[in-house]
């Protein structure tokens, strides 16, 4: 994906993250973490989210979200790769594309996919999905960025529909029962037709909708 002219800066154009985006060596920070039996070793950056590890609502999503291997899986608002990593391991034949519109983080997750020598994995720059123009997935996973405001989240919401196969793709996402879970899960419900409670712990509730032909 080649950068937009007309794009004031890289945080907003739709490609691939590339070395000199950002001085992320002086600035960043090591950590391990674990999902089940899988321990990854990530980098993560000032100026990225959740720098010092991985928050509970992506952690919940982690251990709720069901895959398949063999599945086309995007993680929209990726940050520093932390779930796209983890699911890259689950199924290591399904093709995982990472998406931020911070160009750090999405050049951080990349070199975590790297590093961790996870082969399926791409990472890209964007406002959202808008890039993608004809490539569909099986699964979308979110994590909303909710301080970025209800307009943010409903375009990632209803990007996430437009790049779902229509033959049972899935929508995971998880938000903090504070900051309007039941909100949203009302507004997907009347938006892909369904939208079902997984799970809930520390006030967070993971949220499913399946996007169908009828």
């Amino acid at each position: 994906m080649k950068p937009s002219e007309a794009a004031p800066s890289h945080y907003f154009t739709p490609r691939a993250p590339r070395e000199n985006d950002a001085p992320i060596e002086d600035n960043a920070y090591r950590i391990k973490e674990k999902i089940g039996a899988t321990t990854l070793s990530f980098h993560t950056s000032s100026g990225v989210f959740a720098r010092n590890g991985l928050d509970d609502g992506s952690r919940l999503l982690l251990e709720t979200a069901k895959i398949l291997d063999d599945m086309r899986i995007l993680d929209l608002g990726c940050g520093w790769g932390a779930v796209g990593c983890f699911m890259a391991t689950r199924a290591p034949q399904s093709r995982i594309v990472m998406c931020d519109i911070n160009g750090v983080a999405a050049q951080v997750a990349l070199r975590n996919a790297q590093e961790n020598g996870l082969t399926n994995v791409a990472a890209f720059c964007g406002d959202g999905a808008s890039a993608l123009k004809s490539e569909s997935f099986d699964v979308v996973v979110c994590n909303p960025p909710v301080r970025a405001g209800n307009a943010v989240i409903a375009k990632l919401f209803d990007d996430s529909l437009r790049v779902l196969a229509s033959d049972g793709g899935a929508l995971w996402i998880v938000l903090r029962t504070a900051q309007g879970a039941k909100s949203w899960q009302k507004r997907l419900g009347n938006q892909f037709g369904n939208c079902e409670k997984v799970a809930m712990r520390g006030g967070f509730r993971v949220l499913k909708s399946v996007k169908s032909d009828t």
